[in-house]
């Protein structure tokens, strides 16, 4: 028996390793079909260069919101357009290090595994559009989570292992690093320290790198807002604190990237709390009321996301501008009862996992920021809130398909048949859009100026702003093709 379960387990290393090395490679592949677009170019050009030259400050009637305290974010965003093997290497590792974390912090099962790997699939096309398929996005939003979840993981660790005091100075260091991505994350990873501090304080566990990580949050917090182009009026970055400009916005766009458009994951979560309620044990009261609502919503969210897609035309934000009040406050308002409806789940099913109130008290610091940002108003922001309803999700999904009485490698099998299958998927399209680009960019009279592009690639969501063709770079397209020729071929 002992020596079965030895060779289950050496197979499962196998696996995963296996699994993670073709994750890298997928990356790095997918990397180098990602065509850059907008914001990646001016980084790449002189006034990129300008900024860098100048601690990322210039004058805001020139650089606006670009003038900033993203210092590690905009310099691996330089760095990457200038390098395309470093951004297919920033791209492999930091995508893998992100799926590696979710996987960690989700049971370490070969079940977890797929279901981590299987999260790009499930993001919603804004997500795709301004994060998976956008230099830009990826740079400044997957560097800084990955470095957050893996405090997270750190400090899960710490609760049996006793570390070393480099551990101390490394998350000193993580804590200051990971804020100089975005000022969201900025901010997030600043409650983060404060939560852990706290709970670890109340729990009398407290650690040195508790505190020290948290010390650099907030050494991060004042380098990122001392910076110059914070305290100048601009045109780019507004706040509103009216309470009327902050529901308009929230009603008529940014929960639906919160809460509606994320409908996979909607369904997952909803169905495994139905799964549970029905199976494990708790009061009949609670059975009934989580069962029924779990029900509710999900044909809910199946309904309203097929009567938006056949009667609204997403803007190439992702955004809905012509929904009107009578349509908006209400599902708005049920997006705020699904939320306050996940948070008593997780009190009915998981109330002593500290992690799911982590996330979930994450998830609303998050959201609860950008409800005062009136400009920029986009999705990348809630991206990270995303990763966070993720691991709630997988906790439940976990949690429910323990109670079903199907065989683990059954499960696995369409997990891994579903993988390769979106896998595949997504990469043809990439290839389909890099192979159209090639084209439409090779036209001598492109390059001499005399010419615009005038075709769009087939899968437009994969390239930011839904492949607007001005905002593509003709020097680049043609050292691009110089440079690699002989590959292309």
């Amino acid at each position: 028996m002992s020596k079965k379960i030895s060779g289950n387990s050496t197979l499962k290393k196998i696996f995963t390793i296996i699994m993670f090395g073709a994750s890298f490679i997928y990356f790095c592949a997918f990397r180098f079909l990602v065509i850059p677009s907008g914001d990646d170019y001016f980084w790449l050009g002189k006034m990129g260069k300008y900024l860098m030259n100048h601690m990322f400050y210039g004058p805001q009637a020139t650089y606006g919101g670009s003038s900033n305290g993203r210092y590690l974010g905009n310099l691996l965003e330089i760095v990457t357009m200038h390098k395309l093997p470093v951004a297919i290497l920033a791209y492999g590792i930091f995508w893998t290090l992100l799926l590696w974390c979710i996987w960690y912090l989700s049971k370490k099962t070969i079940t977890s595994l797929l279901l981590s790997f299987l999260f790009i699939f499930t993001m919603q096309d804004a997500f795709i559009n301004n994060i998976l398929g956008w230099n830009a996005g990826f740079v400044n939003y997957v560097p800084p989570v990955v470095m957050g979840l893996i405090y997270i993981i750190v400090v899960d660790k710490g609760v049996a292992k006793k570390f070393v005091p480099i551990v101390s100075v490394l998350l000193l260091l993580l804590g200051l690093a990971g804020g100089l991505f975005n000022e969201v994350w900025n901010i997030t990873q600043l409650a983060l320290g404060l939560l852990v501090l706290g709970y670890f304080y109340w729990k009398k566990g407290l650690k040195s790198y508790h505190i020290t990580y948290f010390l650099g949050t907030i050494g991060s917090a004042i380098i990122m807002f001392t910076h110059k182009g914070y305290h100048e009026a601009s045109t780019y970055r507004k706040t509103s604190y009216t309470l009327s400009t902050i529901w308009d916005t929230y009603s008529k766009v940014t929960h639906f990237w919160l809460i509606t458009f994320n409908l996979i994951l909607l369904i997952a979560i909803l169905l495994a709390i139905f799964v549970l309620a029905i199976k494990t044990k708790i009061s009949s009261e609670n059975k009934l009321a989580v069962s029924i609502f779990s029900i509710i919503f999900l044909v809910y969210y199946i309904v309203i996301n097929n009567f938006f897609r056949n009667n609204f035309h997403l803007n190439p934000m992702y955004g809905y501008k012509t929904v009107r009040a009578s349509i908006a406050v209400p599902e708005s308002l049920v997006s705020i009862a699904l939320m306050i409806f996940i948070g008593y789940c997780i009190w009915v099913f998981f109330r002593d996992d500290p992690k799911m109130w982590l996330y979930y008290l994450l998830t609303g610091v998050i959201a609860g920021q950008l409800l005062f940002v009136s400009s920029p108003v986009n999705s990348r922001g809630y991206f990270l809130s995303y990763i966070l309803m993720y691991l709630i999700g997988m906790k439940f999904v976990l949690s429910a398909l323990d109670q079903l009485p199907i065989q683990n490698y059954l499960i696995n099998l369409v997990l891994l048949v579903t993988l390769i299958v979106c896998g595949y998927t997504y990469q043809s399209m990439m290839y389909a859009n890099y192979h159209a680009n090639l084209i439409r960019v090779s036209d001598p009279d492109y390059y001499n100026g005399k010419k615009e592009l005038t075709k769009h690639v087939p899968y437009v969501k994969f390239v930011w702003f839904n492949d607007l063709m001005n905002q593509q770079n003709a020097p680049y397209w043609k050292n691009h093709i110089d440079t690699y020729k002989h590959f292309l071929k």
